[in-house]
């Protein structure tokens, strides 16, 4: 774990990356800034996406399609009622308990999966979100190049990448912030701090422009200072710097702001639900759960315990109860119009467990159905491929998955076209979606090597050569963007 975040500092350093995520080195641009002239719209974009490449490479994410589509739908209705840039946001979830959130030029935004499980809405989840989209909206990026006439660049990204390395690693590399090096650095920008209120103004109102209570803000923010005596309050404390007199400001600006605001989903805690027991000791939550197959459900918040139950007896390989349970859930969710929406996670689960008993024909009827229905879902047809790679059937999962990666470049799914690719002998075809995978995960020089594997195996004409060596190309030209950014 070190040494990958010591490669991701130094990477970071190399092209004066400035973490936003911690709000300590926000500076919001005033009208007529100057920031344009340290680094353009375009420029930002580039590195948003070499950013983006080394977090899918080197962080440990919660690559489940549920929770990640989830996440981006989440941040996609903050962004979309709220006029954002060109440019192309992206949000991704580490599985880590800590509560930490950080933003990167380009739009990249990651959260901790323990920011997910502390909020106790979607309102407030949705502020953590609409914080960090503050910082990428004011270009903190290009804002620090400019404090840089005040504040040492070296000294200043001393303290970023020491934040950084803190989130993931307390033990060692969180400490080198009580350094002399690291105090005085601290000292030095310090007076970046108080325009953390200013980003807090703009979430606020992106959250109210999206329909979102606003006042999550300040709930949020009182629950980490009650709770400011454990470690993962602590670490979102030190990098997003709290006081009493900021939660009565963002409370009283949010106040300002009327309408009927929506402050929960269903799917919010169905999400949450699944991620809890991903982390969790799941033979005691069976065992503790009291679960009647003849209840009815007369609440959506027993309906998101049950899901859990079934999940987690899935995880403990306990697929017929877990069958059952999912299948009376789904029952009742057929009853109930409001709660229709967040069928799919039930089914998705379902088919889980029918696929992981090895009734693949039950799971298959089930994806294929939710595919006809929804067939640019990602989550569903990662889930099918897999079904259909399981079953044998590695055709359909090609045919299926290439329209959708060719417009969407979802790692994830590349990866189960590789897959596939390889278990039908198609080896150019597999190599090929090798590469494609590692350029993603900015991995050039592997990626280099797969596409020549590609080029050598391929049987099937001109045409396959002249795209894998187009894609060759491309990866030169990534790879001469990255040494001059």
């Amino acid at each position: 774990m070190k040494a990958i975040i010591y490669s991701l500092i130094l990477s970071i350093l190399c092209i004066s990356y400035d973490n936003n995520s911690f709000a300590n080195n926000i500076l919001i641009p005033k009208i007529g800034d100057t920031s344009s002239r340290f680094m353009s719209i375009s420029q930002e974009k580039k590195l948003g996406d070499i950013i983006y490449s080394q977090i899918l490479g080197s962080f440990n994410l919660i690559n489940d399609p549920i929770v990640t589509s989830y996440i981006q739908m989440l941040g996609n209705r903050l962004l979309m009622s709220n006029n954002s840039s060109s440019i192309k946001y992206r949000f991704l979830v580490v599985n880590h308990p800590s509560i930490n959130a950080f933003a990167t030029p380009g739009g990249v935004i990651v959260i901790n999966s323990g920011v997910i499980l502390k909020t106790n809405s979607e309102a407030e989840l949705a502020s953590v979100l609409a914080h960090e989209i503050a910082h990428v909206k004011a270009r903190h990026l290009s804002r620090m190049h400019e404090a840089s006439s005040k504040v040492d660049i070296t000294t200043a990204l001393t303290v970023i990448a020491n934040v950084i390395a803190g989130m993931y690693d307390t033990t060692t590399l969180g400490k080198t912030l009580i350094t002399t090096q690291g105090i005085k650095a601290q000292k030095q920008i310090s007076f970046i701090r108080e325009h953390e209120k200013e980003a807090d103004r703009l979430a606020i109102n992106i959250l109210a422009n999206a329909n979102i209570n606003p006042k999550a803000m300040s709930g949020f923010f009182k629950t980490l200072l009650k709770e400011n005596n454990e470690d993962n309050a602590l670490e979102f404390l030190r990098t997003h710097p709290l006081s009493k007199n900021r939660v009565v400001e963002t409370e009283n600006l949010a106040s300002k702001y009327k309408g009927n605001f929506t402050n929960d989903s269903f799917s919010y805690q169905f999400v949450s639900a699944r991620i809890s027991i991903k982390n969790s000791d799941t033979r005691k939550f069976i065992e503790s759960y009291l679960y009647n197959p003849n209840e009815i459900i007369n609440s959506p918040s027993k309906a998101v315990d049950n899901y859990a139950y079934g999940l987690a007896l899935i995880k403990e390989k306990k697929y017929e109860k877990s069958i059952i349970v999912l299948k009376n859930l789904l029952d009742f969710l057929n009853t109930k119009d409001q709660l229709y929406f967040i069928k799919n996670y039930i089914s998705i689960a379902l088919s889980d467990a029918y696929l992981q008993n090895n009734n693949y024909e039950a799971a298959l009827l089930i994806l294929e159905d939710l595919n006809n229905i929804y067939p640019t879902d990602s989550s569903v047809l990662y889930f099918l491929s897999n079904a259909y790679i399981k079953n044998k059937e590695y055709k359909k999962a090609i045919d299926i998955l290439i329209p959708y990666v060719v417009e969407h470049r979802d790692h994830r799914l590349i990866i189960k076209i590789s897959e596939a690719a390889y278990k039908l002998k198609e080896k150019s075809l597999g190599h090929e979606y090798r590469a494609d995978y590692l350029k993603l995960l900015g991995s050039f020089n592997s990626s280099i090597k797969f596409y020549k594997l590609a080029l050598k195996y391929n049987m099937k004409g001109e045409t396959i050569d002249d795209r894998i060596l187009s894609k060759i190309k491309e990866i030169k030209r990534l790879q001469e963007t990255k040494e001059i950014l």
